[in-house]
């Protein structure tokens, strides 16, 4: 049975609250443990992606559909000149992304950087995992339920 259009917002929703903010999260936070100018590009990048992803709750609460490309590797990927067609280029933008802030999570876990946050940081770093973490387990609760 294929999905109502309400169902797919809804299920675009929850992607941008449980994915795209905490990524943005992640790459602000993680730029922010770097002392000096060397976490900028990051704070600058999660900023930027913050603001896309703002506009796309917007857009899928008033316009029912998302107004950009889900982050910044997205919009960068879909301007690249290629043969394959702008959604695939933009699916590779959103593999990149994921990688990237998987990545982070990666580099501030195993470098230890998480102890060179601040105490209200580490406690949105850590809303930005639980976030994440609780939406990957209701998005693969809602596949299996859709494919019951």
């Amino acid at each position: 049975m294929k999905p109502s259009a309400s169902d797919t917002r809804w299920l675009e929703l929850m992607e941008v609250l449980t994915v795209g903010l905490p990524f943005c999260g992640f790459k602000v936070l993680a730029g922010l443990s770097f002392s000096g100018v060397g976490g900028a590009p990051l704070v600058a990048l999660g900023a930027i992606d913050a603001v896309i992803n703002t506009v796309n709750v917007l857009g899928l609460l008033f316009a029912r559909r998302r107004l950009l490309p889900a982050c910044a590797f997205s919009v960068a990927a879909r301007l690249l000149p290629s043969r394959r067609p702008a959604p695939s280029r933009e699916d590779l933008g959103n593999a990149l992304d994921v990688l990237f802030s998987f990545s982070l999570v990666a580099l501030m876990i195993g470098g230890d950087r998480l102890r060179l946050l601040q105490p209200r940081h580490l406690s949105g770093w850590n809303v930005c995992v639980i976030i994440n973490v609780l939406g990957a387990g209701l998005g693969w609760l809602g596949q299996s339920l859709r494919g019951a």
